[in-house]
């Protein structure tokens, strides 16, 4: 993979997204049932001018997804 801004070949790829106490994910909010779950959040990096290439989720993406900004 090449940078688009760059050109750099040096990029790190599915950096996974998440709080610094590790409680619970940040990431994309869906509903399932009376639950609201998250899909975790994977970046794609690159090293030289430290732009995200590409944000993405690996979970299944047959959801039914939560538009609710939620609490701040």
């Amino acid at each position: 993979m090449k940078c688009p801004y760059c050109g750099s070949e040096r990029i790190v790829t599915g950096i996974s997204w998440g709080k610094t106490a590790d409680v619970g994910n940040i990431g994309l909010k869906y509903n399932e049932g009376i639950f609201i779950g998250v899909a975790q959040v994977y970046s794609d990096l690159c090293l030289d001018c430290k732009s995200i290439l590409r944000t993405y989720v690996q979970d299944d993406t047959n959801r039914n997804w939560n538009h609710n900004p939620g609490n701040i």
